[in-house]
C-alpha cells in the first residue's frame, strides 16, 4: 500500500506538470471562484447560475477544498486535473483487475495503466487534466463497477442473505449514482441506462431458463441481486432530480438546461466521423500535423512516435469491445463487464445518432470512453489469452510479463517527457498585474476574458462578463443595454451597489471578437469613450469615470 500511495503521488505531480501546459480558460475559473464561494460559506452557490452541467457533486466539492488550502489562483485548476486523473487512472486499474488476484490481476490492471497513463500533447492532456467536462464523472462510475465487484462475490458466497445485508450494496450504487447524477446528465449513458439494461436482461434471461439454469441459490441471489440493483437505478433517478429541485428550491444555483443535442438523422455518417475523430484524440493516437507552437515543431518527431505508440491503446479498445460484445451471450459473463460493454456503447451510439458531438470543441462529451474502454480491454483480454495459448507456447508464459513491463516503462517514460514541458503563461497574467498594480479593481469583459482575468489576479481584480446588444456588436448604437453573462457567473458581480466597475477589457481587430471578446467600437457603442485606453497584446483596457453597471440591464439574483 506505501508502494502504492508513493506511486499515485508521483503520478499526481507528472499530471500536475503536464496539466500546466495546457491554458487557463474562463471555463476552469469559474468553476474556481464557485469553489471559493462553497469554501466561503456559499455551499448551495446562491445567487449563481451555472451551465449546462454543473458539476455540482463531483468535482466541485474538490475545486473548494483545494481554493481553501491554496487560495485563488489559475493553480487550482491544475492540481484538481492531476489529483482526478491520478484517481481515475487508479480506479481504471482496479476495475479492471476485477476480482481476479495474481498474476492475472496484475495483467488485467496492467493493460489498463498502460492504456490511460500517458495523455497526449495534441489533445487528451487538454481533455482530462484541465477545467471539469465529463472526464471526472468517471469516478463515480468506476466506484459503481467495483460495488458490482463485490456484490457479485457477496451473492456467489450467500454473505449477504446470512447477514441480513441484501440491501446494503444496492443502496450505496443508488448513492453513487444519485451523486454523479446531480453533477452530471452524462452519468444516464454512461451508468444508469447501463446497469438497467444489464439487470433487466439478466432477469429476463433468468425467468426464461429457470427450470435449467436456477437451480443453486447463487443463481437465485444473483438474480434477487438483479432486481434489487435494477429499482436502485430506476430510484437514483428520480432522487436525483428531487436533489436537483431542492437545491433551486432552496435558492441555490441555477443549471442552465442541455441544449443543442438532437437525433442526427441525416447527418449520421458525419457525426461518425467526428466520434471517431475524438476517440483517436482521446486515446492520443492523432498525429501533430501542422502547428505553429514552438515545442510542438521542435519535439515533432517525438511527438509523431508517441502518437504512433498510442495506437497499441486504441487496438487493444477495439479488441476489447469486440470480445465483451461476443461475452454478451454468455451467461456467465459478470455483471460489471456486461456493464461497461453497454456504457461505452451507449456512449457511442449517443456520438453516432445525436449532435452530441457537433465539432471538435465537443470531444470532451465522450471523455469516459477512454477508462471505460481500458477497464473493459484489460478485465476481458487477459482471461481470454490465457484460455486460447496454445500448448507449445505455455513455456514462454513469461513473454508477455516482460512485453506488459516494457510497455509500461515506455508509457511512464513519455508522461515524464511530457511533464518536463514548459508551462504555458495564464492568458490573462500581462492583463490582471496590469489592474492590479493600477489599483483598478472592478471591471467587465467578455466572458473569455471575464473569470480568468479574476482568478489570476488571485481576486485582487473582479471581472465580470457580459454580452453586448446586437446593434452595439456592429458598432452602431444600440436601444438595448449589455447584460450580464449569465454562464459560470454570480449575480451579485452586476449589483451597482455593491461594485464599481471601471474599466471594460476590450479586443483589438476580429480575431480576438471571434475568440468571444467585446470589440472595441461594439464597447464605445455600449458606454460611449472612456478616458483613457491602453492596450496590452490584442487586448484595450478601457477606462471610465463612472460606474459601468449602472448601464447594464438589472440584473435579478436567480430565484
Amino acid at each position: 500500500m506505501a508502494l502504492l500511495a508513493v506511486a499515485c503521488a508521483g503520478l499526481a505531480v507528472l499530471y500536475y506538470r503536464q496539466s500546466l501546459t495546457a491554458p487557463f480558460t474562463s471555463d476552469g475559473a469559474g468553476n474556481v471562484l464557485q469553489g471559493q464561494a462553497i469554501a466561503a460559506g456559499n455551499p448551495l452557490l446562491r445567487g449563481w447560475w451555472s451551465s449546462d452541467v454543473s458539476f455540482y457533486s463531483t468535482e466541485l466539492p474538490e475545486y473548494a477544498l483545494v481554493t481553501a488550502i491554496r487560495g485563488l489562483s489559475p493553480d487550482v485548476v491544475h492540481i484538481c486535473g492531476a489529483l482526478t486523473y491520478t484517481l481515475i487512472v487508479l480506479l481504471t486499474a482496479l476495475t479492471a483487475r476485477g476480482r481476479s488476484r495474481g498474476a492475472a490481476g496484475y495483467y488485467r490492471a496492467g493493460i489498463a495503466a498502460g492504456m490511460t497513463l500517458a495523455l497526449s500533447v495534441t489533445g487528451s492532456i487538454g481533455l482530462y487534466l484541465e477545467n471539469p467536462d465529463h472526464a471526472g464523472t468517471v469516478v463515480p462510475v468506476l466506484l459503481l463497477l467495483l460495488l458490482l465487484d463485490r456484490a457479485e462475490r457477496r451473492a456467489e458466497d450467500g454473505a449477504d442473505d446470512r447477514a441480513g445485508g441484501g440491501w446494503l450494496i444496492p443502496v450505496a450504487a443508488c448513492a453513487v449514482l444519485v451523486i454523479a447524477d446531480v453533477g452530471d446528465k452524462l452519468t444516464l449513458a454512461a451508468a444508469i441506462l447501463p446497469l438497467m439494461i444489464v439487470c433487466a436482461v439478466r432477469l429476463t434471461a433468468g425467468r426464461l431458463t429457470a427450470g435449467r439454469v436456477l437451480s443453486g441459490e447463487p443463481d437465485r441471489a444473483q438474480l434477487r441481486l438483479d432486481r434489487r440493483l435494477l429499482l436502485a437505478a430506476i430510484v437514483s433517478i428520480g432522487l436525483a432530480e428531487l436533489a436537483n429541485l431542492a437545491i433551486r428550491a432552496l435558492g441555490g444555483l441555477v443549471l442552465r438546461p442541455v441544449n443543442g443535442v438532437a437525433f442526427a438523422p441525416l447527418g449520421v455518417p458525419a457525426h461518425a466521423r467526428l466520434l471517431w475523430q475524438a476517440i483517436v484524440i482521446l486515446f492520443g493516437a492523432n498525429q501533430p500535423g501542422v502547428t505553429h507552437q514552438p515545442q510542438l515543431i521542435s519535439a515533432h518527431l517525438p511527438v509523431a512516435l508517441m502518437a504512433g505508440f498510442h495506437v497499441i491503446g486504441l487496438l487493444l479498445a477495439a479488441a476489447g469491445l469486440a470480445v465483451g460484445l461476443a461475452s454478451l451471450r454468455s451467461r456467465h459473463a459478470d455483471r460489471a463487464t456486461l456493464v461497461l460493454v453497454v456504457s461505452v456503447l451507449a456512449i457511442v451510439a449517443f456520438g453516432v445518432f445525436t449532435t452530441l458531438v457537433q465539432s471538435r470543441s465537443y470531444f470532451h462529451e465522450v471523455a469516459p470512453l477512454l477508462p471505460l474502454s481500458a477497464a473493459l480491454a484489460g478485465r476481458v483480454l487477459v482471461p481470454l489469452a490465457a484460455r486460447r495459448l496454445p500448448a507449445p507456447l505455455r513455456r514462454y508464459t513469461w513473454l508477455p510479463g516482460v512485453a506488459l513491463g516494457a510497455w509500461l516503462a515506455l508509457t511512464v517514460a513519455e508522461l515524464g517527457y511530457t511533464a518536463s514541458w514548459p508551462a504555458l503563461t495564464p492568458p490573462q497574467q500581462s492583463v490582471a498585474a496590469w489592474l492590479v498594480i493600477h489599483h483598478e479593481r472592478a471591471g467587465l469583459a467578455g466572458y473569455f476574458q471575464a473569470t480568468s482575468t479574476t482568478v489570476t489576479s488571485g481576486g485582487q481584480v473582479l471581472v465580470a462578463g457580459i454580452t453586448l446588444p446586437a446593434g452595439a456588436a456592429a458598432g452602431q448604437p444600440a436601444s438595448d443595454r449589455p447584460a450580464a453573462y449569465r454562464w459560470e457567473s454570480s449575480a451579485d458581480w452586476y449589483q451597482p451597489a455593491r461594485h464599481d466597475a471601471t474599466f471594460v477589457i476590450a479586443v483589438a481587430g476580429p480575431a480576438g471578437a471571434r475568440a468571444g471578446g467585446l470589440p472595441v467600437p461594439a464597447v464605445r457603442a455600449s458606454f460611449g469613450r472612456p478616458v483613457a485606453e491602453y492596450r496590452i497584446g490584442d487586448e484595450v483596457i478601457m477606462l471610465y469615470g463612472y460606474n459601468l453597471l449602472t448601464r447594464l440591464t438589472p440584473t435579478a439574483f436567480p430565484g
